[in-house]
């Protein structure tokens, strides 16, 4: 019965490792692969046209 506590402990502890890892080289591939392949693509706030000013 004093084994199924640290065995308990160890897998959760095991368990928050790997999410650790892979939420470290999910943000390292994110941050190589996730801008634009493209960069002369304009950003997306230079496509909105923007209001003109009512005339007076």
């Amino acid at each position: 019965m004093d084994r199924t506590p640290k065995t308990a402990i160890r897998g959760m502890m095991l368990y928050v490792l790997v999410l650790l890892v892979l939420g470290i080289l999910a943000g390292a591939v994110y941050t190589i692969y996730g801008h634009p392949a493209d960069p002369s693509e304009q950003p997306a706030a230079q496509t909105i046209p923007q209001k003109a000013t009512a005339p007076q």
